[in-house]
């Protein structure tokens, strides 16, 4: 593989990973701050009580977000993985099914659980029946389980029309939704004293507010994303539900986890130590927000450089997540460490509480950049195929080296178990990386990567190495034209009739041999938006055009497939030659 020098190869990666960044980020400021709002406001109103209601219901919340959140992820990458090889069809028919599947899986979901409430109380470990803590836990679900169907879409939509080239509408829908959350819950909790219910009639809100919101995208004439009426595939359903359960099943460990530690911690600390527990859960999901933008970003870029073969992109994707990730954690962990009492305060913890809780916030700082680091990697892994080491990270970090170490180290008192975040993480760390070098593949003799700078560079040389490339591969006569052919004719088409000549203007080039034999091309330009196999031939173009025009009509002639679409910014063009 040839290899780009930098910083002239950083040209499209660092600009889409910042239009993803910036408006995720919001994104994910936005529902960590509509989930602590909910504890916040409740500690506030109900104390300990309230909090402890809050810890009671979080194991639902698992058991949804395997379900909603493995559904939205694995429609997303696998729509992401077919735009990036061009197949648009197979992207829509996809998310397409997967819609069918969220609305079918959130009404069954709401029904079971309005059915089986009694038994879903005594399960989560709400009390005594008709007490305080029971009545509060059975209200919040009822509710809970009515707007089933508007978070499942909500995730749903986001993820996807994220990747649909439409990062501003995702991440405002995303972000407006979780602040509608926010407000309503002071409005509903503070303002008309509805308690507990009120948290939860916030969060239904909200995520109806987001998915009014996400549903503009649909009416804009250059959306790929479209929704079809289909016959469900079980092949295709279960190639989606694998890639997203693989980092969404991490939840029933999860949600296994909760509950054995919510009983633990009302064992060994009483009602006030799952308040904690509740306050560092909350934290948590402020202190990690960036991690879950980082992931959010690296997901969809991977998954589509991925699908062009380019690993010289991802590994760039990877390598500003982490540095953002490592540095800001760590401002990050400073901060929340140092303001420890004031947060207690905040969730209405008060007199010994305080001093417990802000050694358990403490605790859990130390734990942030080594959470963060496999929230990134297990984000990348299912981007890139690799749902085996999605699944290994996340049952690892939220269920067996959590659990585990949390019964361990509470054995030895209540101050001890705040250490099993920070041990949970590191432990994580330790056993996945070697595994995933041990699996670490070198297909590289298969793929070409060029940079073509309009400025300083020659197509000559790009249809010489190209050349080269498909000779090194075996490829036959016909195969090594058609390639050369279509690189030089829409190279020339790009550089005559999008660029501006006025310098930083660059075409990527991806070749690549597939399985089957084919050769795929892939290429991304920064001009101007211009679809090259949107020219036309005819009588009211002069010479040059109609010439120009007609070179690309013999690319469409004699290519298998072509694709155009304006994504993050560039143009992005695929070509399939057998």
């Amino acid at each position: 593989m040839s290899k780009l020098t930098a910083p002239k190869s950083h040209t499209f990666t660092d600009r889409m990973f910042r239009r993803f960044f910036l408006p995720t980020l919001l994104s994910a400021l936005g529902w960590a701050l509509g989930d602590v709002a909910d504890a916040l406001f409740v500690g506030m109103r109900l104390g300990k009580v309230g909090l402890a209601t809050m810890s009671i219901v979080a194991p639902v919340y698992m058991i949804y977000n395997v379900l909603d959140v493995g559904i939205a992820v694995g429609a997303s990458v696998k729509y992401a993985q077919a735009l990036g090889k061009g197949d648009a069809k197979t992207g829509v028919n996809c998310f397409s099914q997967m819609t069918i599947v969220s609305v079918i899986t959130s009404i069954a979901v709401g029904i079971i659980g309005l059915l089986g409430m009694p038994f879903i109380l005594r399960f989560l470990g709400a009390g005594s029946q008709h007490s305080e803590l029971w009545n509060y836990t059975k209200e919040y679900l009822q509710i809970m389980f009515i707007g089933a169907p508007f978070t499942f879409l909500y995730f749903l939509l986001y993820y996807c029309v994220r990747c649909d080239d439409n990062e501003k509408l995702a991440s405002a829908g995303y972000t407006i939704g979780f602040l509608t959350d926010v407000v309503a819950s002071a409005v509903f909790i503070m303002g008309f004293k509805l308690d507990v219910r009120g948290a939860i009639y916030a969060t239904v809100l909200g995520k109806a507010v987001g998915v009014l919101i996400f549903l503009f995208h649909f009416t804009r004439k250059w959306t790929i994303l479209r929704f079809h009426f289909v016959k469900l595939e079980l092949k295709t359903i279960t190639s989606a539900l694998k890639t997203g359960m693989s980092s969404s099943f991490g939840y029933v460990g999860q949600f296994i986890a909760l509950l054995v530690v919510n009983k633990l911690l009302l064992r060994i600390g009483g009602s006030s130590g799952l308040a904690v527990f509740n306050v560092v859960q909350d934290v948590s999901y402020v202190a990690l927000a960036i991690y879950t933008a980082l992931g959010d970003t690296v997901q969809p870029l991977s998954a589509t450089f991925y699908a062009e073969h380019n690993k010289t992109a991802v590994k760039r994707i990877m390598s500003l997540g982490m540095l953002i990730g490592i540095m800001s954690g760590g401002v990050i962990s400073m901060v929340f460490a140092y303001f420890a009492p004031l947060v207690c305060r905040l969730f209405g913890l008060s007199g010994t509480s305080i001093i417990t809780g802000s050694f358990a916030v403490q605790m859990f700082c130390l734990s942030v950049i080594p959470a963060g680091i496999n929230i990134i990697w297990s984000s990348c892994f299912q981007a890139i195929k690799k749902e085996r080491l999605v699944f290994l990270i996340n049952q690892l970090r939220t269920f067996v080296c959590f659990l585990g170490l949390a019964l361990v180290l509470s054995h030895f008192g209540l101050k001890w178990f705040w250490f099993t975040f920070l041990c949970a993480e590191i432990l994580t760390l330790i056993i996945w990386v070697p595994v995933a070098i041990s699996k670490k593949q070198d297909e590289s003799s298969k793929v070409f990567t060029y940079l073509l700078d309009t400025n300083s560079s020659d197509i000559s040389e790009l249809l010489l190495k190209a050349e080269e490339f498909c000779d090194k591969n075996n490829a036959n006569m016909k195969q090594s034209y058609c390639v050369s052919m279509c690189v030089e004719e829409v190279c020339q088409a790009i550089i005559e009739n999008a660029f501006n000549q006025k310098g930083d203007e660059y075409i990527q080039l991806t070749l690549c041999f597939e399985k089957d034999g084919t050769v795929v091309i892939h290429m991304r330009d920064n001009a101007v938006k211009f679809n090259p196999f949107a020219m036309k031939t005819g009588s009211d173009y002069d010479d040059d055009e109609q010439l120009a025009s007609l070179g690309i009509q013999m690319v469409k002639t004699k290519s298998k497939s072509f694709f155009y679409r304006r994504y993050s910014g560039f143009n992005t063009l695929t070509v399939e030659v057998e």
